[in-house]
Parts: structure tokens; C-alpha cells; sequence
């Protein structure tokens, strides 16, 4: 048994440890979200998510809205929705109309965004998306008073002190 000879291998061991961390490193960037995004978005799909984005300003009446979240809340409704371009289109030229004129297409799409900002997820508990969880504007909009749930605003036990009077 000790006749046998394998044949010799044309990297040392460093060698191939220098070519797997090299390849780890590369595919990490290309595989990051960043890049990711960066490459994905074409004139088309950045006009596409500027318009949306703008539709959102005016649905939620905020115009400091995070455009990497929009990005997020505009694939996963596209996921969804095959004719969403067309529905946005209908939705923004009826925006002036008041929302109960606008038909029930338009009024689940109002819906479905306004949840995505503000709940941070879309579709309903059998199928939801998440699109962001601390982002969403529902904890924007009481951020001054309460802390995120499952977020420990102090040390362990802080709830069983008596709270200190404020003036009203």
C-alpha cells in the first residue's frame, strides 16, 4: 500500500488558502445588497422608483421618506402585482380626486402602500411581506413618547419602579 503515489497537487496549501479567501471576499462584495442594488437599476427602474417614491410622499404626506425602504416596498408589490406600473399610473392621475372616488383597484393600492410605510410589511398575516421593521412610520409618528416594542428602553426590571410624576 505505501507503493501507491498520488499524483502531486499544483497548489501548496497556502496557495489554496489564498485563492478561497480570495474568492470568499469577492463573492461577499458581489453578493452584497449594496452592489446588488447599485446594479440593478437601470434609467428605467430608477424613473420607476422615483415615481413612486413620489407617489408615496404624497400618499403619506412625508417627504423625508427612506428611498432604499421605497425600493424594497416597489419590488415586493411588483412581486405581487403584474400590472403594478399600470396601477400606479391610474393612482397617481387620481390622486387629486378625493379617495372615495377612486375605484377599488386604486383604493387596495393606496392601501397596500400606506401599510408597507406604516406598518412596515404588506399583505396580511397568512402572506405578508416584511419590508422594514424599525423604519416603519408607525413608530415615527410616537418615537418622542414610547420605544420600539422588544426594544429595552432601560435595565432589566425597570417597569416595577414607580414611574416619576411629570407635570402637566
Amino acid at each position: 500500500m505505501s507503493d501507491v503515489q498520488l499524483p502531486d497537487f499544483p497548489l501548496s496549501r497556502r496557495q489554496l488558502l489564498a485563492a478561497a479567501c480570495t474568492a470568499a471576499a469577492v463573492g461577499s462584495v458581489l453578493l452584497s445588497p449594496a452592489v446588488r442594488t447599485w446594479a440593478a437599476l437601470t434609467p428605467q427602474a430608477e424613473a420607476e422608483l422615483a415615481s413612486f417614491m413620489t407617489l408615496s410622499q404624497r400618499l403619506t404626506g412625508r417627504s423625508n421618506l427612506d428611498p432604499r425602504i421605497g425600493q424594497r416596498l416597489f419590488e415586493a408589490l411588483a412581486q405581487r402585482d403584474t400590472a403594478l406600473k399600470q396601477s400606479l399610473a391610474e393612482l397617481q392621475a387620481h390622486l387629486a380626486d378625493p379617495p372615495a372616488s377612486w375605484g377599488e383597484r386604486q383604493q387596495w393600492l393606496a392601501r397596500q402602500i400606506l401599510g408597507g410605510w406604516y406598518l412596515g410589511q404588506i399583505g396580511d398575516a397568512s402572506n405578508a411581506t416584511l419590508i422594514s421593521y424599525e423604519q416603519a412610520l408607525m413608530f415615527k409618528a410616537v418615537d418622542d413618547v414610547l420605544v420600539i416594542r422588544s426594544y429595552c428602553p432601560n435595565k432589566p426590571g425597570f417597569w416595577a419602579a414607580q414611574p416619576a410624576e411629570r407635570e402637566v
